[in-house]
């Protein structure tokens, strides 16, 4: 498709570098939402030409480009990558953004406030905070994996903001931009544990905390760095499939009493997810948005001796 004709100045670049047997794979993903181009180039330098084959090669290192708008919903994006491939599969994930000059002029009239629980609001720097909302995150659109607009972190944030958290320890597992973090930070919780598999979510997560004056009450790690800390909510806004893996662990991390937040499920995937949950905690009805879902409980007392 030719740039010029696609209706904006400017653009994310996503590059993914994974492995032959799932170059296929990841184009039709990239192309199902709504990808401007997609194209390959070599990640390492062996030559795939002079092949009699008819099937297609790729190199032993694919390195997968794709262009959209900058309107792309990048949380729901990269967690559906990682979902069909494997974290493990993808040896690096890039995200540029490709700015006009202008680009965020045109776009400020879509951006507005968002107020949860009437006491909670993401605000871009630009709009007014208005004087009646205690709590005010200032979050502008851009690369950080979560802005609250989607109806998983909405659903997230509207929880936070109706439950009392002063005091509390929280684990964001998944953090992304640490939208939830934050919004927990600021309505009272004493220190979160911030967690996620990518490195620029969590300085995207650090740097939001700074601008928010936060950061002394937020802690980022990857997975492989976090130790078990005591908590009193875990949320994790992720998608069913690591949800499932992750069960046993967060089971571990809770001792009983404690509760649990867990969105990114689509509302066709909550029995599984139910079931999947329902041997450690005691679980809340299912709320439901659009075509997601979050699912609440409450952490079942762990007996001495038991496995749950």
């Amino acid at each position: 498709m030719d740039l010029n004709n696609s209706g904006s100045n400017a653009w994310f670049k996503l590059t993914l570098t994974s492995y032959p047997p799932l170059v296929e794979d990841l184009v039709d993903l990239l192309e199902k939402f709504d990808a401007i181009s997609v194209s390959m180039t070599p990640a390492t330098n062996e030559p795939i030409f002079g092949d009699d084959s008819t099937e297609d090669r790729f190199w032993e290192q694919t390195a997968i480009s794709a262009l959209f708008n900058p309107d792309i919903d990048l949380d729901i994006l990269v967690a559906c990558i990682r979902n069909k491939v494997g974290s493990n599969n993808l040896i690096e994930c890039k995200i540029e953004f490709m700015q006009d000059a202008n680009w965020l002029e045109q776009h400020k009239p879509g951006f507005a406030q968002m107020i949860f629980g009437n006491k909670l609001c993401i605000c871009p720097s630009w709009l007014t905070r208005p004087a009646n909302i205690d709590h005010i995150i200032e979050l502008d659109p851009g690369l950080a994996f979560g802005t609250g607009t989607h109806a998983t972190t909405a659903l997230c944030l509207e929880w936070l903001a109706t439950h009392d958290l002063q005091d509390k320890q929280i684990i964001d597992y998944g953090c992304g931009s640490g939208i939830l973090g934050l919004a927990a930070a600021s309505l009272g919780a004493s220190i979160v544990h911030a967690v996620d598999i990518d490195p620029q979510a969590l300085q995207a997560t650090r740097n939001n905390a700074g601008i928010n004056q936060l950061e002394s009450r937020i802690q980022t790690y990857l997975p492989d760095q976090f130790s078990d800390q005591p908590a009193d909510i875990l949320i994790a806004n992720i998608l069913l499939n690591p949800l499932i893996t992750l069960a046993p662990y967060f089971s571990t991390l809770l001792s009983g009493g404690e509760r649990i937040v867990l969105s990114g499920v689509l509302s066709t995937q909550t029995d599984q997810c139910l079931r999947t949950y329902a041997p450690w905690f005691d679980l809340d009805t299912p709320v439901f948005r659009d075509e997601w879902v979050m699912i609440t409980g409450t952490r079942k007392q762990v007996i001495a001796g038991s496995k749950t």
